[in-house]
């Protein structure tokens, strides 16, 4: 398992898209991808923590539990957000004639959220040893991941370009805005919401 995924990160980094192909070719079904969901849900606020926590020094308010949230909210925010990802980029590319299944694109966006986990480690050790380079390091980080995703859109649904796979990202974020509108205004929450301390 442990040579499977560094290899899948290597082929991410080279080729998203070949990673994408590689990993739909063994996908293990909708269920194994839930359960995905739900490790990389817990580990990434976990390494969110220990990140923080490793800066002493560096001080930001409310960032410790996302924004002024308890991890538990946190971890549901994250994995609410990835859901309604998966689910976005899955209708947002079948509307623009693509073929994926919503099963594909949760393990397609859990793999995703591994390689956010990945970056914010590499991150978080250049902003203890070398701070002027953990930004350029995140931005640039930023693209790949938006680069990535595109490429995991266009293998998902089959797309012969990259342009109706950046069309759907589009759309798919709109949905992700407007699904966490819905969730924090049925739930109470605000983006800086004072439940830090709950």
């Amino acid at each position: 398992m442990w040579s499977y995924m560094t290899d899948l990160l290597r082929l991410s980094l080279r080729a998203p898209g070949d990673a994408a192909a590689r990993l739909l070719a063994t996908f293990p079904g909708t269920a194994a991808a839930w359960q995905g969901l739900v490790l990389v849900t817990c580990v990434s606020v976990v390494l969110t923590a220990l990140i923080q926590g490793a800066m002493p020094m560096m001080p930001m308010e409310g960032a410790a539990t996302g924004f002024g949230l308890t991890p538990f909210v946190y971890a549901g925010l994250l994995g609410v957000s990835l859901v309604l990802l998966a689910g976005g980029m899955t209708a947002a590319g079948r509307v623009l004639g693509g073929a994926g299944r919503f099963g594909q694109a949760l393990a397609l966006v859990v793999w995703l959220e591994v390689l956010a986990m990945a970056l914010r480690l590499v991150q978080g050790v250049l902003i203890l040893v070398l701070p002027p380079l953990a930004g350029l390091v995140g931005l640039a980080g930023l693209v790949w991941l938006f680069w990535c995703l595109a490429r995991f859109i266009q293998t998902l649904h089959g797309f012969s370009g990259i342009g109706r796979a950046v069309v759907a990202l589009f759309l798919a974020f709109l949905a992700i805005g407007t699904g966490l509108a819905l969730v924090l205004a049925l739930t109470g929450l605000t983006v800086q919401g004072g439940l830090s301390n709950v």
